[in-house]
């Protein structure tokens, strides 16, 4: 088994809210620096630098997941990972089509702004892509499981998780990994939240600038492949994820 530095919640420029040097590009510079060997870019509601971002993590012999964090009807930020880059464009597609069809306010939100290869700025996309999509928590996480996905909620310590918006995690959606943010220990997320010691739990830099890149986790895998991730998130046949 190989224990490998992971982080799996990072936002690009794409991202209303994330800085405008963090292009996919930097960001994987930035993790190479720090031999992370497992990335998944999240930005929110669209996956518009995900092509990009798998260039950059090729060509730097990093395993790239395809991945997206979505806000749902009830306001609740879940991470989305998927095999390859087509099903994340399907998924995309999906997403697009129950986003509230309103325009980008950059002024209020800030730019979301999709790279080239060059790793230089493209062009900006006008549809707004922060807040909640028309779909609820029960239909996102059926819908990516029905894409081959894994879905994993997201910072259940802060505000938009399961936590604050419904008090609990529904137990009929199966979730087996749930993410902590980096601003908690895992022994005070336990003791806060005493029912996420039912779940494996996972803590990511959730970055939106480059100096906050940084692996908070091992994966144990059997190879550097999505298959072996998902056995990772679903503690399967000793895969499994360890804090550092």
């Amino acid at each position: 088994m190989k224990k490998v530095k992971s982080d799996l919640h990072l936002h690009s420029v794409l991202s209303p809210c994330g800085d405008l040097l963090i292009t996919p590009g930097e960001i994987v510079k930035k993790a190479k620096e720090k031999n992370i060997e497992v990335l998944a870019l999240t930005d929110h509601n669209s996956a518009e630098n995900a092509e990009v971002f798998e260039y950059y993590c090729s060509e730097n012999d990093i395993l790239f997941i395809p991945a997206m964090e979505v806000e749902t009807k009830e306001e609740i930020h879940i991470l989305c990972y998927f095999s390859d880059l087509n099903t994340l464009k399907k998924w995309q597609s999906i997403v697009y089509e129950h986003l509230p069809g309103k325009d980008n306010d950059e002024d209020f939100f800030g730019p979301q702004i999709k790279c080239d290869f060059a790793d230089e700025y493209k062009e900006k996309i006008t549809q707004m892509l922060a807040g909640a999509v028309n779909l609820s928590l029960e239909e996102t996480t059926k819908k990516v499981s029905e894409l081959g996905g894994i879905a994993v909620p997201s910072h259940l310590d802060r505000k938009n998780s399961i936590i604050s918006q419904l008090g609990f995690i529904p137990p009929d959606l199966d979730f087996k990994t749930v993410e902590i943010s980096k601003n908690i220990s895992l022994e005070n997320a336990l003791k806060k939240y005493p029912q996420l010691n039912n779940y494996q739990i996972i803590k990511n830099s959730d970055s939106h600038y480059l100096k906050d890149i940084k692996a908070y986790h091992y994966l144990y895998l059997d190879g550097l492949n999505f298959f072996e991730f998902k056995k990772a998130l679903k503690m399967v046949d000793g895969r499994k994820i360890i804090l550092i």
